[in-house]
Parts: C-alpha cells; sequence; structure tokens
C-alpha cells in the first residue's frame, strides 16, 4: 500500500489539462495500491475530460491528450515514488475508461 499517500492527503484534486474548463473531481486514496490509485486516476480523468471536449471538432485528438496530461500531473502532484515508478511502467493511452 502506499503509506505515505494516505498520510500525504485522503483526496486529490484532478484538473483536466483542458485550460479553459476548471472541471474538477475528488479521487479517494485511503489504503489503495499504486495500481489502484493509478486507476482510479484514469477513471476521474477520463470523465473529466469527456466533459471538457465534448463536442469539440477535435475531441478525438483533444480526449486522449487531456487523459494523459491529467494522470500525469495529478501523479506529480501526489509525488510518491511506487505511483510515479507504476505510472512511468504504464503510460496513459488515453483509452476510454468505463464511468
Amino acid at each position: 500500500m502506499i503509506r505515505s499517500i494516505v498520510l500525504a492527503a485522503s483526496a486529490i484534486v484532478l484538473a483536466a489539462a483542458a485550460p479553459a474548463s476548471a472541471a474538477e473531481m475528488r479521487v479517494k486514496l485511503a489504503g489503495k495500491s499504486a495500481a489502484e490509485v493509478r486507476a482510479e486516476i484514469v477513471k476521474a480523468a477520463s470523465t473529466v475530460c469527456w466533459q471538457d471536449v465534448r463536442g469539440e471538432a477535435l475531441a478525438g485528438y483533444l480526449y486522449p491528450a487531456c487523459i494523459r496530461a491529467s494522470v500525469n500531473d495529478a501523479v506529480a502532484k501526489i509525488n510518491n515514488p511506487a505511483l510515479s515508478a507504476y505510472n512511468t511502467a504504464n503510460p496513459s493511452s488515453g483509452a476510454v475508461v468505463a464511468r
């Protein structure tokens, strides 16, 4: 488990990469492994990014880039070595995640 994440924060705020929108979502971290935390972050990024880009002419290009940027930003803000290593080993593809 990622104890330092649990001690550092019980939730993070995930902001979408698109600056035009201020959509946010909280992700609970307590008691979760690096893989579980990252999966929650990816799921949140998917939801937030879709809200930001739906209806855009280039949504197919913007959506994956938004997910990647949002996940990487959230992982960097958490600043946990185990989560950072897991994120580096499993880069976000921007694929749609079940909501």
